[in-house]
């Protein structure tokens, strides 16, 4: 018995998160100015929160669901599309680069046909001219054009080998038809389905009705049996390369004239084919299912072989379908163990539910997203912009003694006029009349300047003043690693900047510690935190 847990499943559990994230307060959280290992504990958060130095939130549009980064790369094999495979993990699709295309950005282009596992020699060139922005390229393989990334973009959220789902997309998300359409028709046995023929020719006057008179071409020879090729397909091209699909009903060969004779299940006379289109006469691709409108033509090699189908049509509205080559009427024998006709093994392949690029986060089976934060020059203007930090987090809905800034310093800044007894990464303490230490903290940064001390990993095991979230007490004086007091200049209270964020809050999604990093008033960091489901 097999228990699968859905791509479904994660993809829906990322949109819930992300939707999360959107509705609610997020902050990344930079702690901890040597660092301590992270772990999944409970001990370990509240030590994460405690030793905050400071926090930016993470903005809605600095949100993006991710996925693999699989560049379009020369001689590579990309899997193709299959509704009956798990392409989890797969290389299904490939990111164009400005390198390979003329449009100067990252263009995502989904394989629908690898050509029987073949290396790529040519990338899809986007043209907004191109029908239903499906793409044959020279090397055998078909592509659907996706979505785009600007290079701004791609350079300001690309992370890990992963990138985001952005950008410009071509496709109606509103035609939702409650069906899907027919992706490919793909050939199970290309290399052994034998004796299927193309004629080819061209027409020789404008259609009467479902009349077509045509010139048989001279290599191959048609047949001159009557309705040698009826129940076959007839495939015409005007010069201005517009098509026509129709199968034959009736087929005769006047010997005497040298033309043949063709009637159609259609009308072409008012569809529009021009008296002068060319055409070709091959097996016919039939299409059963509960939708609509999707039309393929076998493409059958020098051998006489299928090899794939041409997509015509994908159509709409199909859940359910059936595909079979029909067998040509007439010397086609699969059935005769004396003769080698193999017939062609098709399938279907359903694109996902209302055509492709319609719901990107499923078709790229998206687990991953990404939260995006960034510290700018002025916010060095409100933070520490000195001394280490090892490590970050993202915590969600912490609280604030007043409306949730942008960027806050957790950061305790005393002024004194004892600052000459002060040095960096020293503690400090309060000690009580009973000689007992009800505060201590890590000077973080001493500030000459304007004769400032700024304080940092200051909770722990003492117990609050009244009315505040922290144990300093404004009326004891500090004393140094050795022993110096250092007094708070008066009044107190102007001498004094707590932290707006109240300690301890928020609830800690993720954690990350690593070697302590040095930060000064020219740094600039970008923080991509990609997180999977």
């Amino acid at each position: 018995m097999a228990e699968i847990l859905t791509t479904n499943f994660k993809t829906d559990t990322t949109r819930l998160f992300v939707d999360d994230v959107l509705s609610n307060d997020y902050y990344l959280f930079v702690s901890s100015i040597n660092g301590t290992e992270s772990a999944n504990h409970i001990r370990s958060t509240n030590d994460f929160l405690e030793k905050t130095l400071f926090g930016k939130q993470i903005f809605n549009s600095d949100v993006f669901f991710m996925i693999k980064y699989y560049p379009w790369q020369k001689d590579d094999v990309y899997v193709q599309y299959d509704d009956a495979e798990d392409l989890e993990e797969q290389k299904f699709y490939a990111v164009v680069g400005p390198n390979n295309n003329d449009t100067g950005d990252y263009r995502v282009y989904k394989c629908l046909f690898n050509n029987n596992d073949a290396q790529v020699t040519s990338p899809p060139n986007y043209d907004g001219q191109t029908a239903g922005q499906i793409y044959r390229t020279a090397d055998g393989y078909v592509w659907k054009y996706m979505y785009a990334i600007s290079e701004l973009e791609f350079e300001a959220y690309n992370a890990l080998g992963y990138i985001p789902i952005t950008g410009t997309f071509e496709t109606d998300p509103t035609a939702n038809t409650g069906g899907s359409e027919i992706a490919e028709i793909f050939v199970e046995n290309p290399d052994v389905n034998l004796g299927y023929k193309s004629v080819f020719g061209s027409m020789n006057g404008s259609p009467n009705g479902s009349s077509l008179i045509v010139i048989p071409g001279q290599v191959p020879a048609w047949s001159e049996l009557d309705n040698y090729y009826a129940g076959q397909s007839v495939y015409l091209t005007n010069p201005s390369g517009v098509s026509f699909l129709y199968v034959i009903t009736f087929y005769a060969y006047n010997e005497n004239t040298g033309l043949a004779e063709i009637r159609v299940d259609g009308n072409p006379a008012t569809d529009g084919v021009a008296s002068n289109a060319s055409l070709k006469i091959l097996p016919t691709i039939e299409i059963l299912g509960d939708g609509s409108g999707a039309q393929g033509i076998p493409n059958i090699d020098n051998n006489d072989r299928i090899t794939s189908v041409t997509m015509l049509n994908n159509g709409v509205g199909y859940n359910n379908v059936t595909v079979r080559v029909i067998d040509p009427l007439y010397d086609f024998k699969p059935d005769d163990p004396n003769d080698t006709d193999t017939r062609a093994d098709v399938r279907a392949i359903l694109s996902p539910k209302d055509g492709h690029a319609f719901d990107l986060i499923d078709e790229f089976k998206c687990k991953h997203f990404l939260l995006y934060a960034y510290i700018t020059a002025e916010d060095n203007n409100q933070i520490g912009a000195t001394n280490t930090y090892a490590t970050v987090g993202i915590v969600k809905n912490p609280e604030f003694a007043n409306t949730a800034p942008g960027v806050f310093d957790n950061r305790i800044a005393i002024t004194t006029d004892d600052i000459g007894k002060v040095e960096e990464n020293t503690i400090v303490n309060q000690i009580d009349d009973n000689n007992e230490i009800i505060f201590s903290g890590i000077v973080h940064e001493v500030d000459l300047s304007s004769n400032t001390m700024f304080i940092a990993e200051y909770n722990g095991p003492y117990q609050n003043v009244g009315n505040t979230d922290i144990s300093l007490d404004t009326t004891v004086p500090f004393r140094n690693e050795t022993g110096q007091t250092i007094e708070i200049n008066t009044p107190v209270d102007n001498n004094i900047i707590k932290s707006e964020y109240i300690q301890r809050t928020g609830k800690v999604y993720f954690m990350e510690d690593f070697f302590p990093l040095a930060r000064t008033d020219l740094s600039r960091e970008e923080f991509k935190i990609v997180l999977e489901f």
